[in-house]
C-alpha cells in the first residue's frame, strides 16, 4: 500500500488542528504522514500544537527496538522550517508528524505548494483537508480501498456532513460550476454527481503523481476558487472526479475564516478570475449576476459582505488582487 501524505493548512486556528490530529491519528494499517503547514500564523501555532501532541502522543528519541513503553501510542515528529523542508529519501523512515513553518502567508495553494513540490515524485497518495475537519476513524482506510480500485488518473472527495449535525450531510465530494454568474453549488444530493466539476479542496484525495502530470495548485487566487481550477483542468484532460461514499468527514464549515468581508472579497474577485481563464465570453454576464448578488447583500443589511463583493469586482477590473477592507 502506498504510503499517504495528510496535508493540513494552519492560520490561527491551531485547536482546530489538534481536533482534526486527534480524529486522524488512530492505529490502522495504512502508512502515513500528516504534515501541518502554518501558513505564517505568528500566534504559535506550530509551538503550541507540538506541546499539545507531546502531552497526548509523543515520546522523544525512543528506539523502535526500546522495551519501554509509553501510556499513551508513540507518534514521531519532525518540526522544520518550509525552506528546510526536502524530499524524503528513498527508504526513509518518515515520522507520522511533520510541522512545517511557512515564512510568509501567500495564500492556501501556495502554502501547500511549499510541501507538496516535494511529494510529487512520490509512490504515494496525498489528502489535503481542512484544518476544521475531523473525519471518521476509518476515513483513511476506506479511501486507500477505493483509490486502489478506481482508475490512477482519478481525484476522489468524501461525503462531509456537519461537525454539529453528524446526521446532516453538508456536501458530497465537492460541487459544480455555474459559469454565468462565477459561483459553484455544493452538490448536496447524490444524483446531481454526474455533472460534478470539482472535488473540494477540504477534502480532496489523489495519487502525488498527478500534481506533476497537472501542475501545482494555483497561486493566484490567494483563496478560494484553487480547487476549483485545478479540477476543472483534470476534468478537461479526462480525470475522473469520484465520491468515495464509505469515507466520512465532519466540518466545523469555515471557521478559519466564517462569512464576512474577506470570504466574500475573494470569492467574487476569483469566480471571475476563473472565468476569465477559463471562459472569458462568460465574463460580462458573469458580472452582471454578481451585481445583482450584491444587491441581495444589501437588501439583507449584510453590508460588510456586500462591500467584499463591491470591493471583489473592482479589484478583478482593476487587476489589483489584493484584499483592502
Amino acid at each position: 500500500m502506498p504510503h499517504v501524505y495528510i496535508l493540513i493548512l494552519n492560520y490561527k486556528k491551531w485547536m482546530d488542528v489538534a481536533s482534526c490530529l486527534e480524529s486522524l491519528m488512530k492505529p490502522g494499517e495504512i502508512p502515513f504522514t500528516v504534515i501541518v503547514i502554518d501558513n505564517d500564523s505568528q500566534n504559535k501555532s506550530l509551538e503550541l500544537l507540538i506541546e499539545w501532541a507531546k502531552q497526548k502522543y509523543i515520546i522523544e528519541d525512543i528506539p523502535a527496538e526500546s522495551s519501554t513503553k509509553a501510556v499513551n501510542p508513540r507518534i514521531s515528529y519532525r518540526h522544520v522550517k518550509s525552506k528546510n523542508f526536502i524530499r524524503p529519501s528513498a527508504g526513509e523512515r518518515l515520522p507520522q508528524l511533520l510541522f512545517v513553518q511557512n515564512e510568509e502567508n501567500k495564500g492556501f495553494a501556495a502554502g501547500i505548494n511549499t510541501v507538496l513540490k516535494h511529494l510529487i515524485e512520490e509512490d504515494a497518495f496525498v489528502w489535503l483537508l481542512n484544518p476544521d475537519m475531523t473525519v471518521a476513524p476509518d476515513a483513511l482506510e476506506k479511501l486507500c480501498s477505493f483509490a486502489a480500485s478506481s482508475h490512477p488518473n482519478s481525484i476522489i472527495g468524501t461525503v462531509i456532513k456537519y461537525f454539529e449535525q453528524p446526521s446532516k450531510v453538508h456536501l458530497y465530494a465537492g460541487g459544480i460550476i455555474n459559469f454565468n454568474a462565477a459561483a459553484v453549488k455544493l452538490i448536496s444530493n447524490k444524483s446531481s454527481l454526474a455533472g460534478i466539476d470539482y472535488i473540494s479542496g477540504g477534502s480532496l484525495f489523489t495519487h502525488a503523481y498527478n500534481y506533476k502530470k497537472l501542475g501545482l495548485l494555483p497561486e493566484e487566487y490567494f483563496l478560494y476558487w484553487e480547487e476549483t481550477d485545478w479540477c476543472y483542468r483534470a476534468k478537461q484532460a479526462g480525470y475522473q472526479l469520484l465520491l468515495c461514499e464509505q469515507a466520512v468527514c465532519f466540518d466545523k464549515v469555515s471557521t478559519s475564516i466564517g462569512k464576512n468581508y474577506l470570504s466574500d472579497f475573494y470569492y467574487t474577485r476569483n469566480g471571475l478570475l476563473f472565468l476569465k481563464k477559463f471562459k472569458p465570453g462568460k465574463v460580462a454576464i458573469a458580472i452582471f449576476f454578481t451585481f445583482f448578488r450584491l444587491l441581495k447583500r444589501l437588501f439583507l443589511f449584510q453590508f460588510n459582505r456586500a462591500h467584499g463583493m463591491y470591493c471583489g469586482m473592482v479589484s478583478f477590473l482593476k487587476k489589483s488582487y489584493h484584499a483592502h477592507q
